[in-house]
């Protein structure tokens, strides 16, 4: 039997999703539904809920495949195997993208297997009947102790990890493009039709490229958002926790996973975002002009026109600048975020700042919270260029001084 996660948006805009065999029965799948309500809905994000459902989905096709009733089986107390436990964690395990064979990565693997572990000792101690008893309690525990030995050790470490961020920047040429684009956003267009669209994209590239927000903090951003400069202060764009926003339609909301904050933007930014307000995005059918419309909608004719913007139309839309650009192949989303943080790092060398004064700005612009681990990361950066400009200097003394 197959199965699939379904996704509703409530009266109050929350998001909630549940798992459906697949036929025409038209109910969600019972201890599916409750493990999530009761005990994971409360204190999670609604993507998280969606993650724990896909492991619980891989689950119950293995049962399905197998013949196996988890809950019937436990509720006769009859627990994994280590056979099945073994062969249930291959199959967690299984690429169902991938040709004959192939696995998933061994982090989302390891996630899969916490959320499969979580769900099925849940169903144990639901099921069976004085499950509070101490060798229920150690056999469920024993049960759940063996799941989750079969853990993988994620490939490389985490100062690896650390330096592979450290070293991601945008290379010369596609920043250069970039900056061509925020100044002739139009190049190489020549069909009418196209040019509210291209606008739009290329002012939601400047976006991320000056503020290093989130994707998901910037398809969120409504026109109530923009603050305008006002004498001597500059123009900011105002980014807030949005999770289960009632005036947002897309089935899959983006969210902010940051904190809230104010951050700035440059004169020409804020002239560029006025006039996609005021011109472009006000020409669009359907169109809202409440703060609480988004600034970023959908062009293109059909039901969807003048709403906000799903995330697959602005990734078909970076597509082909890509085709026409070919500088612009390495540039996806966070990418820019990256490059932020690196261009940032410069600014405050330039300017002469110590990491104790760096870093809490930093953290505030990025929506990190104080003592951030990916703070600390970029301040990394800082101390190794640091290092190896004062040890080429030291090198640079085993040259014998001219007589």
């Amino acid at each position: 039997m197959s199965y699939t996660i379904k996704t509703f948006i409530a009266s109050g805009g929350e998001r909630f999703s549940q798992l459906y065999a697949a036929n025409p029965s038209g109910f969600p799948l019972f201890y599916p539904t409750a493990f999530i309500v009761r005990s994971i809905r409360r204190t999670t994000t609604h993507e998280t809920q969606k993650v724990y459902l896909a492991a619980i989905k891989r689950v119950c096709e293995w049962e399905s495949i197998r013949s196996i009733d988890l809950a019937k089986n436990l509720h006769n107390r009859r627990f994994l195997s280590a056979a099945e436990i073994d062969d249930l964690t291959s199959y967690l395990r299984t690429s169902k993208r991938s040709s004959k064979g192939g696995v998933i990565s061994s982090s989302k693997y390891n996630t899969y297997l916490a959320c499969a572990a979580g769900y099925i000792s849940w169903l144990a101690h639901e099921v069976i009947t004085d499950s509070n008893t101490r060798d229920v309690r150690a056999a469920v525990d024993a049960q759940n102790t063996m799941l989750l030995s079969k853990r993988r050790r994620k490939a490389g470490s985490k100062a690896a990890r650390a330096q592979r961020i450290i070293a991601l920047k945008l290379p010369t040429e596609t920043n250069n493009q970039l900056l061509d684009l925020f100044d002739q956003p139009f190049e190489r267009l020549r069909q009418q039709h196209n040019f509210g669209h291209r606008f739009r994209n290329i002012v939601m590239l400047r976006v991320l490229y000056e503020t290093g927000m989130r994707f998901g903090e910037l398809l969120s951003l409504k026109l109530k958002h923009i603050i305008e400069s006002s004498g001597s202060d500059s123009a900011y764009l105002d980014i807030e926790r949005n999770h289960h926003d009632e005036f947002d339609t897309r089935l899959h909301q983006p969210v902010a996973k940051t904190e809230g904050r104010r951050v700035p933007i440059s004169a020409s930014l804020e002239e560029q975002l006025l006039e996609y307000r005021d011109n472009w995005r006000a020409d669009v059918q359907g169109v809202g002009f409440s703060d609480e419309d988004f600034i970023f909608v959908v062009h293109r004719g059909g039901r969807s026109q003048g709403q906000a913007l799903p995330k697959t139309a602005f990734d078909n839309g970076l597509a082909k600048l890509k085709q026409l650009f070919k500088a612009l192949t390495p540039v996806h989303p966070h990418l820019l975020r990256h490059d932020w943080n690196y261009r940032f790092s410069k600014q405050v060398d330039r300017v002469g700042m110590s990491f104790v004064e760096e870093r809490p700005l930093r953290e505030q612009l990025m929506g990190w919270v104080p003592g951030s681990a990916m703070s600390k990361i970029y301040d990394r950066r800082h101390i190794e260029e640091k290092s190896h400009e004062i040890g080429r200097k030291i090198a640079s003394d085993t040259a014998r001084v001219s007589e």
